[in-house]
């Protein structure tokens, strides 16, 4: 560009001497001249500048971001003080895989799901709620989040608002981690159904109702107990999950190749049954017939449908 403003300037020069004798009147040529002249000196300073800018820049960053003896670059106290924010910050980060099975499609989901440490209940549970697209199939008030075991298929703990809203997901999952033996399980209810509540300590069993009047063996149904309860409490839950008479219920575990009737024991399920994993289900046949109830075990007819 300088060698173009050079140029106009002898052009310049030439006809603007008191012996150049132009052929037409070049007044507006000289003008227009001097404008070119003008614009472009303004154009070669402002790169002038971009460059010194940009040379500058690289000084600067050359200053800030030098290397030692030993080679290790050496961060700037902004850089650092960056960085150790930033660090701060996903240190305040609950990280946890979700689940959930959608209430339409059936499908079993998964995602991770981040939030931080001092975010109440209520505002996580909105979050999941969002992340796993529920909305508009069915309403957040019919959802809840439950501790979950992905490994055993267990849902371990729920978390029910009106127990844990007033407090941070931190204070409920024990502080933060960049990872966590459980997950989260966005469990969803029917409109006039109740949740169940869950206590840290649950079992799942397979649970198999016998009919002795038709001698039919029903197929096993994964039921969620608690390890604190009694077996009348068992009763009482398989009773109102099967619409069973509770008071004439037969419990009959089999367990290799054998089988036990525990529908007197005195001990609480956590001692009666041992932790079940996926794909290791402890089986419990259930009957509910009042005459058979009276009979011996191995003289009943539930003994002569399971065992033979």
């Amino acid at each position: 560009m300088s060698f173009e403003i050079d140029d106009c300037k002898f052009h310049l020069k030439a006809m603007t001497r008191p012996d150049y004798q132009p052929l037409v009147d070049n007044k507006r040529i000289i003008e227009k001249l001097r404008e070119r002249i003008t614009l472009m000196n303004i154009e070669l300073m402002t790169e002038r500048e971009h460059n010194e800018k940009i040379i500058k820049d690289i000084e600067d960053l050359k200053d800030k971001e030098t290397e030692d003896p030993a080679g290790d670059k050496v961060t700037s106290d902004e850089e650092i003080e960056y960085n150790s924010m930033n660090d701060e910050f996903k240190d305040q980060i609950c990280s946890f895989k979700l689940y959930c099975n959608h209430p339409v499609t059936g499908k079993f989901l998964e995602s991770i799901l981040e939030v931080h440490k001092d975010e109440l209940l209520l505002t996580v549970l909105d979050k999941a709620y969002e992340l796993m697209k529920l909305a508009p199939h069915i309403p957040i008030e019919r959802c809840r989040l439950v501790k979950y075991s992905y490994d055993d298929d267990l849902m371990e703990q729920s978390f029910d608002l009106d127990e844990f809203q007033h407090q941070t997901i931190g204070q409920i999952v024990g502080g933060t981690r960049r990872y966590y033996p459980f997950g989260l399980f966005i469990e969803t209810r029917e409109e006039n159904e109740i949740f169940d509540k869950y206590h840290d300590g649950g079992n799942n069993l397979k649970i198999s109702v016998v009919d002795l009047s038709t001698g039919k063996v029903g197929s096993a149904k994964l039921v969620r107990v608690e390890d604190g309860w009694t077996v009348g409490e068992l009763k009482h839950h398989i009773g109102e999950v099967y619409n069973l008479n509770s008071s004439c219920m037969r419990f009959v575990l089999e367990e290799k190749n054998d089988v036990t009737d525990i529908s007197d024991a005195g001990s609480t399920l956590g001692k009666i049954f041992r932790k079940s994993t996926y794909k290791d289900r402890q089986l419990v046949y259930v009957s509910s017939d009042s005459e058979d109830y009276k009979k011996e075990f191995k003289d009943s007819e539930m003994y002569v449908q399971i065992c033979f």
